[in-house]
């Protein structure tokens, strides 16, 4: 890796202010598959597509394996595919692993395209389908819509091919979004007012139809492209290698034998309580799907609640009883990140504990992550700085103080404006006072260096 033209490529695009802006329809385009399921804080493809190129022009291995650890709806495992690269995601939401999977299996169009046919013929013959239930579905659905919604499932359970079963269910999940009784405007569940949901008029099955011929069109001009590149076997199969791992990230990565010469993620900004709830978001949807589909390891307790995938993701366990105080120990890891919690233990000392919970675990990961990343290995973070008790806590910041100390140098990092980014534009905060404050409106990206001198242990402070 030549560090210095990197640096100096990166430099390059700074020239012109809003370069990583990615204003316009165009350069915010969701091509591809990329589109197929709105899911929180989605990635800018076309922004990410030109940083891995960048990166790839100076990486001297001839098959870099690439690594998201936080994989979301999978952009960064799209956009390596279209590069021939080996990929691994790893993410803790059902939802985000379905999406991963659904995006990243190639599939013989013709098949798609007569399974979908004859999917559309059994929902306009099924009239007559017993309504499907799990606790609480008559809060967030209206009748029409969970009898709508039960002539689409029952569709889509009695198709064979489990690939193409797992693409009809990516498809359902956006549907359930849209016709549920939760308000659109957090990605927290919160119910409509009643008049609106009295109001309900949407046809759940005509959009899921219209859903279904827009991901189908945009999978095949996906295999299109990967076809005119080369990158799909005779047999039909991608040419690298795939894999979606369903889990948290820092047990995987104590436990995995591979190693990365390539990292790009968008790691949460916070707790999902108190930042964007990937959990909540996904809950709904994921009930009315049979989520073996999905993985072997969904665990159904994952869903019996609202808040449990939330729970078990980063920061997610902040009581005393979990916050020991070798977890604690991480404020004295990062300089910023100790200033910051004594500004905060003033202005909402109940987030205190949230905050400090997600940064032990955040050290943990990097801890985990330091060994698994090949010497000279470049890691592309694009990050947030959310706000607690009205102060902008530094992301940015701590995490390049927290990876040095395991040999995860920065290279170099810039800012942008979020400006079609899928965030909350408000959220909740708890202080002295119940308020509302503004979420953020830049993003910063920091690229590292993994050091050839550290060995992953920790440095001396």
């Amino acid at each position: 890796m030549n560090n210095r033209m990197l640096i100096k490529k990166f430099e390059k695009t700074l020239q012109y202010e809003d370069h990583w802006d990615y204003r316009g329809t165009s350069n915010s385009e969701r091509d591809y598959v990329h589109g197929f399921c709105t899911y929180p804080a989605m990635m800018v493809p076309k922004m990410q597509r030109e940083m891995l190129s960048i990166c790839l022009e100076e990486l001297t291995v001839q098959r870099p394996r690439l690594i998201d650890p936080f994989a979301g709806s999978g952009t960064i495992l799209v956009e390596g595919m279209l590069r021939g690269l080996d990929v691994l995601g790893v993410d803790i939401n059902p939802l985000a692993v379905l999406l991963c999977k659904v995006k990243t299996t190639i599939l013989e169009v013709r098949i798609l395209e007569k399974e979908s046919w004859l999917l559309k013929t059994n929902i306009s013959r099924s009239n007559d389908v017993e309504d499907f239930y799990f606790k609480g579905i008559e809060k967030w659905f209206t009748p029409k819509a969970i009898a709508d919604l039960s002539r689409i499932r029952a569709a889509i359970v009695i198709e064979e091919n489990i690939k193409i079963r797992r693409f009809f269910w990516a498809t359902f999940c956006e549907v359930i979004r849209i016709v549920s009784n939760s308000r659109d405007c957090t990605y927290k569940l919160h119910i409509k007012d009643i008049r609106d949901i009295k109001a309900y008029d949407k046809d759940a099955v005509s959009i899921f139809l219209e859903t279904l011929d827009y991901n189908i069109k945009k999978y095949k001009e996906f295999h299109t492209t990967m076809e005119e590149r080369g990158l799909i076997k005779k047999n039909g199969l991608y040419k690298g290698d795939v894999k979606i791992i369903m889990g948290d990230s820092i047990t995987f990565l104590r436990k995995t034998k591979r190693k990365f010469d390539l990292l790009f993620t968008s790691p949460p900004y916070g707790d999902n309580h108190t930042t964007v709830s990937y959990g909540q978001y996904s809950v709904l949807s994921l009930r009315w799907m049979n989520w073996t589909d999905i993985d072997d390891s969904v665990n159904e307790k994952l869903l019996e609640t609202l808040y449990e995938i939330d729970n078990i993701s980063l920061g997610g366990m902040s009581s005393n009883k979990y916050l020991t105080q070798s977890k604690r120990d991480v404020v004295n890891k990062s300089a910023t990140l100790s200033k910051q919690v004594n500004m905060i233990t003033c202005a909402a000392p109940k987030q205190v504990n949230k905050l400090v919970a997600f940064y032990s675990d955040m050290d943990g990961f990097l801890e985990a992550l330091s060994q698994k990343v090949k010497p000279a290995a470049v890691s592309v973070w694009t990050l947030g700085n959310r706000k607690v008790g009205k102060q902008e806590i530094y992301m940015n910041t701590i995490i390049t103080e927290l990876g040095k100390r395991y040999g995860l140098d920065l290279l170099t990092s810039f800012s942008r404006k979020i400006l079609n980014k899928r965030m909350p534009k408000i959220n909740a905060y708890k202080g002295e006072h119940d308020d509302l404050i503004e979420t953020m409106t830049r993003e910063h990206i920091l690229i590292f260096i993994r050091s050839e001198q550290n060995d992953g242990s920790i440095l001396a402070i």
